[in-house]
């Protein structure tokens, strides 16, 4: 068995959407760059729905251009259905962002594009390597290769943006369970469903299930594949007695707009379930290093937030690794922790209201002020740091705060 020493100014941990941003900001910058990813690319994983914010944050990023130029289905909005009732949330009414679409993307495709594109401004990438030990005090990382041959990454700052393989809470101990309820996602993906005819074509649509027991994400792709999944808690799940596919036949035989658009669909992939998504860490930083993305928190699947906070984190992280090695004062508690979750926490508050049925009651009311309107479709594209935004500066009162004026 070889054993090589690689040295490099930032060591980065995953090659997904906040490792691949976080890898292009610092190659831009000039500095060399390790990118150590176990998975063989390109790889399946939901999150498939993209926000306007993460154009934004693409397009500060120079990687922008290919995204465009891939061919993915354009998302101008997001639909949400319950009972027969439509409620559309178009991205271009907002409140003066700067972006009012985005994309739907196969993870598969999108992933590797941006990690092509991370190595193109000159990240190294490790491909099919194993980190098997971090020590924060030297900054250095042990690794197995796709070989077995060993590997030892010395760098001067390290990045864990591992997703759900969690490297930085694994083995330095910072897992710590997230306040959720925990879910469970039961997904698949299909062709031959009947989509809309109208501006609504490239929306996500999102069905409400029964009394908001479940709900199904329907993310239509430019090849005319669809995901469809039914996210709901695990004691719904477990309480029909059936195997993945009868269950999510079941769920969307009996939920009439997701019925209506996948009887004569035709599944293309193995129905797949992901238990007890939602995960928290103790710490986002600590000495040398730093965590981004799906490696720190993951909170819902509903608003489509993960691939925004990957990709808003990674760049985050990257402008402050840039700073700390130029050697400035960097409060990374308040500039990257605080900063991270004033948006995170905005996201957080909307999932809890969208379960217990407050956000569903303002987006199904009749008559909501039009303000109100472009302000949800601000938070629903992803824009949750900006504090002209009343759902932002505190999305708790701001919500309930509707949902007194609506009740009279």
């Amino acid at each position: 068995m070889n054993h090589t020493v690689i040295e490099s100014d930032i060591l980065i941990i995953g090659g997904g959407p906040a490792g691949s941003v976080a890898a292009a900001h610092l190659a831009q910058k000039g500095y060399s760059v390790s990118i150590v990813e176990k998975v063989p690319f390109p790889r399946f994983v939901i999150g498939e729905s993209l926000l306007p914010r993460c154009n934004e944050i693409l397009e500060d990023n120079n990687m922008l251009e290919a995204v465009d130029k891939h061919g993915f289905t354009v998302k101008n909005g997001a639909c949400f259905e319950r009972d027969g009732a439509l409620e559309i949330f178009n991205f271009q009414e907002n409140i003066g962002q700067r972006f009012g679409n985005s994309y739907q993307v196969k993870r598969e495709e999108f992933d590797n594009l941006l990690l092509e594109q991370a190595c193109g401004f000159g990240a190294q990438l490790y491909p099919e390597t194993e980190i098997t030990a971090f020590d924060p005090e030297t900054t250095t990382a042990q690794a197995i290769d796709k070989e077995g041959n060993a590997l030892t990454f010395k760098a001067r700052f390290a990045l864990d943006a591992s997703g759900y393989g969690r490297v930085f809470p694994r083995l330095l101990d910072l897992d710590t369970p997230s306040e959720l309820e925990i879910r469970s996602a039961v997904f698949t993906r299909v062709r031959h469903d009947i989509r809309p005819v109208d501006e609504t074509e490239g929306y996500i649509y999102i069905y409400v299930h029964g009394d908001n027991e479940a709900w199904i994400w329907t993310i239509p792709f430019s090849d005319g594949v669809t995901s469809v999944g039914v996210v709901c808690t695990e004691a719904f799940y477990a309480s029909f007695g059936l195997d993945n596919e009868s269950f999510w036949d079941r769920i969307i035989a009996s939920t009439p707009g997701a019925k209506e658009r996948f009887e004569q669909a035709e599944k293309i992939v193995p129905v797949g379930k992901i238990d007890g998504y939602s995960a928290n860490v103790k710490s986002m930083v600590g000495k040398n290093y730093c965590m981004a993305g799906n490696a720190t928190e993951f909170l819902d699947p509903v608003f489509s937030s993960g691939v925004t906070l990957a990709l808003e984190s990674g760049n985050k992280a990257a402008q402050m690794i840039d700073r700390t090695l130029k050697g400035e004062s960097v409060d990374w508690e308040s500039e990257y922790v605080d900063y991270m979750m004033k948006g995170i926490n905005v996201f957080r508050e909307f999932v809890a209201a969208w379960y217990d049925g407050r956000l569903q009651e303002i987006f199904f009311a009749e008559g909501k002020p039009d303000k109100i309107k472009r302000s949800f479709s601000s938070v629903l594209g992803g824009y949750v740091w900006e504090d002209q935004n009343m759902f932002v500066r505190n999305p708790k009162i701001g919500i309930d705060a509707v949902i007194t004026q609506l009740r009279g």
